[in-house]
């Protein structure tokens, strides 16, 4: 008896935690299912890019990531997007050397106090939106706010790949200016 009953509760804990990544979508009602590891990931690049930002500014460096992923320039899933960098023989990341600067700035990557921090809430509700908008393939609220974009640079700086890489603005989002390769 005693295994039915603990087997009962881990089939029943396990279903919940299926149904926890289960999204419907708009179009027909169909099921999306989310990698948790890459809507962390995506949660990570939005709060550490643009965590002192307008949900639309964080989108926008969700936007940007996602893009990158479609682009055949750039690894396959968001998670080694975001960690993309040039690295010291050993694996471990050369400092400053990485697509997305907080990944190898040398700092903790630790989100503080995640159960009640809220830019760290609104980057995941962010994630989980650009994600589901994505798995639809069809434009949403903020999927294609860049127009494309994959590269983009906070609005005090101006960097060489500009002009080394032929960028073209596309527009400025909150702290952010992006740019499409043309």
């Amino acid at each position: 008896m005693r295994k039915i009953l603990v087997c009962s509760v881990l089939i029943i804990a396990g279903l919940t935690a299926f149904a926890e990544n289960l999204y419907p979508t708009k179009a027909d009602d169909t099921l999306v299912q989310l990698d948790n590891t890459q809507l962390h990931c995506l949660a990570q690049n939005i709060y550490f890019e643009a965590g002192n930002q307008s949900l639309e500014g964080m989108a926008a460096v969700a936007d940007v990531t996602l893009n990158r992923v479609q682009e055949d320039r750039y690894p396959d899933t968001v998670c080694e997007v975001v960690k993309q960098g040039l690295q010291h023989p050993n694996g471990a990341m050369k400092r400053n050397m990485c697509q997305f600067s907080w990944y190898c700035d040398g700092k903790s990557d630790r989100v503080p106090n995640i159960a009640n921090n809220k830019t760290w809430q609104n980057a995941e509700f962010v994630a989980k939106a650009m994600l589901l908008e994505y798995n639809m393939t069809e434009e949403g609220n903020y999927f294609g706010i860049t127009c494309g974009s994959t590269h983009y640079h906070a609005n005090y700086v101006v960097p060489d790949w500009i002009e080394d890489r032929g960028m073209n603005r596309t527009k400025q989002i909150g702290k952010h200016i992006f740019y499409k390769l043309w």
